[in-house]
């Protein structure tokens, strides 16, 4: 953890403690998970703050002094201001200014959408307003789906380290990725340039214990495998065996109205056929 990490930490907290209508996510929010679940094997360095505005789309200038207010809580050392309106498919953005020294210390991007979910995250005693680990992994499978993975190979990573946190259940992250409109791709980049996603890797800096990549690209190869095939049946990812296991037979048992007529049916099928009446011929009732 840098120092400039702890920072935006106490940052992220001041907001969050505001009531302001805003919820983080990206690296910061990805450390805190992998933290809480006892991961340490990886460390990524981030260097922004990503968030989201919840609710109707504000002006650029209430969206500014409801960061500012926030930021009154930390004794006026920080401020921040705009260097970008939010568009179609684009964030809002934001420097973090130190006024002491009126350093430009980190910038933050804010869109403007609706998310999947929220909880609340600790950094000691920082509550964080985050979203949930599911919404991180959608997000970052659709990127692998697609070209954007070499822009964003740092996904690799996060997706490898983020799915030995916890319960992943393939169902889950399908429904968040319909619910946002996420595009999923088919993977094709990722299965046939395999030599490229390996160099993409090896340039990707800022990561302690970054693991060798023949074994991030084994274990992702089957992790991907049923959004990669469009999968619908359940299943849960079980990162010891590096497979997953089919949850869609474990259901549980109700009575249905139709069980006694089946029931019935399968009596009438099984029963011994009898034997056919006897009836006197014609002319036996002629005589």
């Amino acid at each position: 953890m840098t120092d400039k990490e702890a920072t935006m930490y106490q940052i992220l907290g001041k907001i969050s403690e505001s009531g302001a209508p805003i919820v983080f996510k990206g690296a910061l929010i990805t450390k805190l998970i992998l933290a809480e679940h006892g991961y340490t094997a990886i460390e990524r360095q981030t260097r922004d703050i990503d968030a989201n505005w919840i609710g109707m789309p504000p002006p650029m200038s209430e969206l500014e002094n409801t960061l500012n207010r926030s930021l009154e809580a930390l004794h006026g050392k920080f401020r921040a201001k705009a260097f970008r309106e939010y568009g179609d498919k684009m964030s809002a953005g934001f420097y973090i200014i130190e006024n002491a020294t009126d350093e430009k210390i980190v910038t933050m991007d804010v869109d403007i959408r609706p998310i999947y979910g929220s909880t609340t995250y600790h950094y000691g005693e920082v509550s964080i307003h985050g979203v949930l680990a599911t919404e991180i992994l959608a997000d970052k499978i659709t990127v692998l789906s697609s070209v954007k993975m070499f822009r964003r190979t740092k996904d690799l990573i996060d997706v490898y380290a983020l799915t030995h946190c916890g319960k992943v259940l393939s169902a889950e992250v399908m429904d968040v990725i319909a619910r946002k409109h996420l595009k999923l791709g088919d993977f094709a980049e990722f299965f046939t340039r395999r030599n490229d996603v390996e160099h993409a890797y090896s340039k990707l800096q800022g990561v302690e214990g970054k693991p060798p990549f023949d074994n991030v690209y084994a274990y992702l190869t089957e992790f991907v495998r049923p959004f990669a095939q469009k999968e619908k049946t359940s299943l849960t990812w079980n990162n010891g065996n590096r497979n997953w296991d089919d949850t869609s037979r474990v259901v549980e048992k109700r009575p249905s109205v139709l069980g006694p007529l089946r029931a019935k049916a399968q009596q009438e099928r099984e029963r011994p056929a009898s034997p056919p009446k006897k009836t006197k011929h014609k002319n036996d009732l002629e005589r």
